[in-house]
């Protein structure tokens, strides 16, 4: 759909000025390979948006074709053969399934960017999970090659910590999340337009948060979390 175009072209930097690439080769041939690379993918996407729209927290909920609770158990780059592209193939252990059809107990997702063979991609606006990384993550989608699979970027990324041995969430920009909101009914002509983001610490409207990493024991827990967005789903 288009919003998901507008997310792939801000992932595949639709001009420099979206993103960025810090490169070390070892041959200056690879290095040039890999550039040439990514600008045809550039240009091949350029008749789409070059940004990442902010959205609000229903829609993220709506539009994910999977939502789960998981841990990062394993990370791998890979460079693909035929177009030079370097990737970071990240494998969760699924602990809880919120909203999708899948059966399998672990699931791989590929997000653009990493440190190949001497290789360095980066994707300014991307944040990959970490190894060990608990969270809930929100897929656009399970079919689609996309840059980044989660949608908004860091407005479907949440992280989980433990504190004090309770489990709460965070946002991907670590700021505790202290609410969840609907504000798909809200009037257009009271709502808060929408803008553009830059991808990596980013919030979707609706969600309320402490600006202070330290007010954790504000944040909802794991539950309270996954039900407010049950119920943004269910509704």
């Amino acid at each position: 759909n288009e919003n998901s175009e507008s997310y792939i072209t801000a992932a595949i930097l639709a001009g420099l000025p979206s993103a960025y690439f810090a490169i070390h080769a070892k041959q200056l041939l690879a290095a040039t390979t890999c550039i040439l690379c990514l600008l045809a993918a550039i240009a091949a996407n350029s008749a789409y948006a070059t940004t990442i729209l902010a959205m609000d927290i229903d829609k993220v909920a709506a539009d994910a074709e999977f939502v789960f609770e998981g841990e990062v158990i394993n990370s791998e780059t890979r460079q693909d053969n035929s177009s030079g592209i370097i990737s970071t193939y990240i494998t969760f252990r699924i602990d809880d399934i919120i909203k999708g059809d899948y059966s399998g107990d672990s699931v791989e997702l590929k997000f653009m960017g990493g440190a190949f063979n001497g290789q360095i991609v980066q994707v300014s606006g991307m944040r990959i999970p970490e190894m060990a990384e608990q969270g809930i993550y929100f897929v656009e989608s399970m079919s689609r090659d996309l840059i980044n699979p989660l949608i908004g970027w860091s407005q479907g990324h949440f992280i989980i910590v433990e504190e004090d041995g309770v489990r709460r969430m965070r946002t991907a920009g670590n700021q505790p999340v202290t609410d969840v909101e609907p504000v798909s009914s809200i009037p257009p002509s009271i709502k808060k337009p929408l803008s553009v983001v830059e991808g990596n610490t980013d919030i979707a409207a609706g969600v309320m948060t402490e600006s202070s990493p330290i007010m954790i024991q504000r944040a909802l827990t794991v539950e309270e979390f996954k039900s407010r967005i049950t119920d943004l789903i269910d509704n």
